[in-house]
């Protein structure tokens, strides 16, 4: 090896038979560094579903805080998890919903914060900072959940969560008892990149 002194910098010149087990060094030692982790896309599911409410007491005109009991089946996913095919639901799920009347109840039971999904195929994600929107357009009345996966499958990825039911007919509300039960939709969506 030949070193060359300038006032400002150092050259190092190599001769070329030498040259040749540089590279077989610099190799060898870069073969026993570690490699770089892999970063997997975080992929994205779609999901839909059936959800049963029942409300005691039934709702009415006049607003009132009832007991709501849901049960959501979720059987049909299509994800980039091959073996993610549905949601373990569990459930029946009951909280309180104060002011409710009929067409007008917010219908997400993690009432916003935190909400834990059971894959099928074992896995969980765990979605923080629901925020949830009620909208009542073209005869059906939509509760949206939006958040964040902060947990499990999916992380890094954004969630919504939408229950969607027929606007339910006023009269039903003032038969004796008000309206008790309602069936309608579930869809769970997570997209990811």
């Amino acid at each position: 090896m030949n070193t060359t002194t300038h006032p400002s910098r150092r050259i190092v010149t190599v001769r070329p038979r030498r040259r040749a087990s540089a590279v077989a060094a610099l190799t060898a030692l870069c073969a026993l560094l570690p490699a770089p982790a892999a970063h997997a896309a975080v992929g994205s599911v779609t999901c839909t579903g059936n959800s049963h409410v029942t409300y005691t007491p039934g709702l009415t005109l006049t607003p009132q805080t009832v007991t709501v009991q849901e049960t959501d089946t979720i059987p049909s996913c299509t994800s980039t998890d091959p073996t993610l095919t549905s949601v373990i639901t569990g459930g029946p799920f009951s909280y309180p919903a104060p002011d409710a009347a009929c067409n007008y109840l917010e219908l997400n039971p993690t009432g916003g914060g935190t909400l834990t999904i059971h894959w099928n195929n074992g896995q969980t994600s765990t979605l923080t900072g629901l925020a949830s929107t009620l909208t009542a357009t073209g005869g059906i009345v939509q509760n949206t959940a939006t958040g964040t996966v902060t947990a499990g499958e999916f992380t890094g990825a954004s969630a919504t969560i939408a229950w969607i039911y027929a606007l339910v007919n006023p009269l039903q509300c003032l038969a004796p008892g008000g309206l008790t039960t309602q069936d309608g939709t579930i869809l769970l969506q997570i997209n990811g990149i």
